[in-house]
């Protein structure tokens, strides 16, 4: 190098920042990030190890990234070439690149690529390095604020180590201070500087977790505070405000100011003052409270203060926390004022709160009861022979998707712990919740409705297990002609255990109950391996056999008319019951409803030429469709076919108008007399 040019570049080192005079050159010398280049950990061993990756570096400004990227040249002995994106483009890029491999090919050193503020780079200049950060022409390091999952290429990406810094903390930022005080090669050492306490502090807290500015600030006070008589320049706080152009408010952080204010805070959110609640909120942010304490602060709000009244409130004050970690501060300050703003004038209950401290109580004095049984998981055999989740009633089987059923152990039976409110929408919940359990269900309404129906469980032999099932007799009144013994008889299959269907299936009971009050017994059970139906799942094989044996049950009861028996079934139950069907000429009719058939099942199906019908939906997602169709349009009796518009596998919304439509159908094979009506 010339001697004129050194000497430039040494004036340019002495008149630079303090803050660019400050950054160390050494991990020794750097402060914070300690999960980083701690001992032991991976930058720190990827440094001393000499292999360093194509890396981005994402964290909030002033953190350390351009410093990190000049002390990873620094240890390896690698070129650092740096660029910022923001005035770089792609002519410099192929600069930097072509100089890279030249001294690559010539002195066998390697290249970093340091590009500050990478996410400014649009797609075309990003796609630019990649093959040469690739092929390892360079070693890339890049520098963003912004998150790399949606500023950085995905290729370029994939291809580099993401490394996450966070926000210095205070006492790092001091550090950062004190030693800038100290240092007479590069810092303010040879200006005697006397700092108060406070105005140490303010200059701490305005920093907002950046060291660029606070050594700035630092830089600014000190040399624009001239010398006292004992040469000493003291830095009082009314010179730090002057220098970050910010005036220190009446706030400790660690006092009494500090619990005050957030007190003022949330009161004026419970009473319902958004403009108190937006003050006391402005008096923390401005002095530099942690936005994530007062974050915490607002997260509990929204369920002890709003609770049920408005769920979304706990939405909105969680979007705020997003906020703060996406975009920092200040920015999101209006996210904070937004969140406040709809917590304070949201509808309150606390009813939520009363409900959690009831139960934490009970807890606390009462005894541990064991779950009850019926609530238990039969995760094995055994389980299931103490009678694990016997008894247990799946909601969304019946009417409504709700049915009453005892869900506290045996001591607290009938207690309550939840007493919701009249305000927003919890007054919604409560007339939900009442209508539920203190009115009467729709499964209730359905029972009275069905007092012509005789309910029994019974239980039936298939070779060495057990199947449990419900057995419908329309009740025998002699004045209903067609209702007197023996009864024709449907057997109603389930769909697909594996997903959660058994002999509750809505679709199944509306069924059984639309076909008994036309006269019609029904047997619908479980198939081997749901609820207390010994045995094991077998793949569609084995629960032909249960098929098989319900119709030897049916045999042997009384009250059946044993030549008007018909078989049904819904989804992975019309897979079974087809080809039973076929072999077993004992029924006399078969209805599929949205059978889930494989290709050879669809062409059996003509083959079964005894009284049928299958009815499927339009918008079915889970079976064949368009097999259907065509199915349909080579059937010699398309009549027996049905496909019902708009209509999904789970036939939602239409149950009824379903099980009408099958009950008809077996009324007329097995020419049922109903009483007329008036």
């Amino acid at each position: 190098m010339h001697m004129f040019e050194q000497k430039s570049d040494e004036r340019k080192k002495k008149e630079a920042p303090l803050a660019a005079r400050m950054r160390p050159s050494s991990l020794h010398a750097f402060v914070g990030q300690g999960h980083l280049v701690g001992k032991g950990h991976v930058l720190r061993t990827a440094i001393e190890s000499g292999q360093i990756p194509s890396t981005i570096l994402w964290g909030p400004p002033g953190s350390g990234k351009t410093t990190l990227a000049s002390i990873i040249a620094n240890s390896i002995d690698s070129h650092f070439s740096s660029v910022s994106a923001v005035s770089a483009g792609v002519a410099d890029l192929r600069r930097i690149i072509d100089e890279a491999r030249e001294r690559h090919n010539l002195y066998q050193r390697k290249t970093i690529l340091f590009i500050d503020e990478i996410h400014r780079f649009n797609k075309a200049q990003q796609d630019a390095v990649l093959p040469y950060v690739e092929d390892g022409t360079v070693t890339l390091i890049g520098a963003t604020t912004e998150n790399p999952s949606f500023e950085v290429n995905a290729p370029l990406l994939s291809r580099c180590q993401m490394l996450t810094l966070n926000p210095l903390n205070e006492d790092e930022i001091r550090i950062i201070i004190l030693r800038a005080l100290k240092d007479q090669l590069k810092g303010l050492g040879q200006v005697e500087v006397e700092f108060e306490d406070e105005a140490m502090l303010h200059l701490v807290m305005m920093s907002n977790n950046d060291a660029r500015v606070a050594l700035n600030a630092l830089e600014l006070a000190v040399m624009t505070t001239p010398p006292e008589s004992d040469g000493k320049r003291r830095i009082t706080l009314q010179v730090i405000e002057d220098a970050v152009q910010q005036r220190a408010l009446a706030y400790d952080k660690a006092g009494e100011q500090h619990f005050d204010i957030i007190s003022a805070l949330h009161k004026s959110m419970r009473g319902s003052d958004p403009n108190a609640a937006l003050y006391w909120l402005g008096r923390m942010l401005e002095a530099g409270e942690d936005p994530l304490y007062i974050i915490r602060r607002l997260v509990r709000f929204a369920s002890e203060d709003v609770g049920m009244a408005d769920p979304q409130a706990l939405v909105v004050a969680m979007a705020a926390q997003q906020a703060v970690h996406f975009i920092g501060m200040p920015e999101a300050n209006l996210a904070m004022a937004e969140a406040v703003v709809y917590l304070a004038a949201a509808p309150k209950s606390n009813s939520l709160y009363q409900a959690y401290n009831a139960v934490q109580e009970q807890i606390k004095r009462g005894p541990n009861d064991p779950v009850p049984l019926h609530l238990r998981n039969a995760v094995t055999p055994l389980m299931k022979e103490s009678g694990y989740g016997k008894g247990y009633k799946y909601a969304h089987d019946y009417p409504g998707h709700f049915v009453k059923q005892d869900n506290l152990p045996e001591s607290l039976k009938g207690r309550s712990f939840y007493t919701p409110g009249d305000q927003g929408h919890e007054k919604e919940i409560a007339e939900r919740l009442d209508a539920w359990w203190t009115g009467e269900t729709v499964q209730e309404q359905e029972e009275e409705r069905s007092e012509t129906v005789i309910n029994t469980h019974v239980e039936f032999p298939c070779g060495d297990i057990t199947l449990e099932g419900e057995l419908h007799f329309p009740e025998t009144e002699t004045d209903l002609p067609g209702r007197q013994a023996p009864f024709p008889t449907v057997i109603v299959c389930h769909p697909h255990s594996l997903y959660g269907g058994n002999m509750n299936n809505l679709v199944v009971v509306s069924i059984c109950e639309t076909l008994n009050r036309q006269g019609i017994t029904t047997l619908r059970f479980n198939f081997r391996g749901v609820g207390n139906s010994g045995g094991q799942f077998a793949g569609g094989v084995g629960e032909r056999e249960d098929v098989l044996a319900a119709l030897e049950y049916l045999s042997g009861a009384l009250d059946i008319n044993h030549d008007k028996i018909g078989l049904a079934g819904y989804s992975f139950g019309g897979s079974v019951v087809l080809p039973v069907a076929l072999e077993e000429e004992r029924f006399g009719a078969l209805a599929l409803i949205s059978p889930a058939l494989t290709d050879n099942g669809w062409a059996e199906l003509e083959k079964f030429t005894r009284p049928k019908i299958i009815i499927v939906g339009g918008s079915d997602s889970v079976i064949q469709v368009d097999r259907f169709q065509q199915v349909m349009m080579a059937a010699r009796h398309p009549m027996e076919y049905h496909m019902v518009p708009g209509v999904d596998h789970f036939w939602t919304d239409h149950e009824d108008e379903l099980a009408g439509d099958i009950a008809g159908f077996f009324e007329g094979v097995f020419t049922v007399d109903t009483p007329e009506e008036g």
